[in-house]
């Protein structure tokens, strides 16, 4: 009887290990489509030209888990549950509404409007 508590209490376990890593798998591949979303957007933002702009809604969670979006001028990245990816992008100038930063951070739960104006002689994609 002892040896069959112990065979079962073994599966729940392998069971529970095999639940959290399909979690976590999932919680990563969320992350992956926020990071190309946010990328695919600034691409067809700058490929538009001057004044095209997309909006987009940052969603409040992954799986539960807070998260933070950092963008650049080579890509982006997310970082959540300890997790990190990153998207490439073609280098462009990246800045806020303030047109001074090289990197904006991406808050959950806001919408931000990513925007192509004219800086000078070339381009710049502005999220705000």
């Amino acid at each position: 009887m002892l040896f069959l508590l112990v065979i079962i209490g073994s599966v729940f376990s392998i069971a529970e290990g095999r639940f959290e890593t399909v979690n976590k798998a999932d919680e990563a591949a969320q992350a992956r489509s926020i990071s190309e979303k946010v990328a695919i957007t600034i691409e067809e933002v700058y490929a538009g030209g001057e004044g095209h702009e997309i909006k987009i809604e940052m969603p409040p969670d992954i799986k539960g888990s807070n998260y933070d979006v950092s963008v650049n001028q080579s890509g982006v990245l997310i970082q959540v549950g300890g997790w990190s990816g990153y998207s490439y992008s073609f280098f462009k100038k990246i800045s806020n509404y303030n047109l001074n930063q090289e990197e904006v951070t991406m808050h959950p739960n806001k919408n931000y409007t990513v925007r192509n104006v004219k800086d000078g002689k070339s381009n710049k994609v502005i999220i705000f």
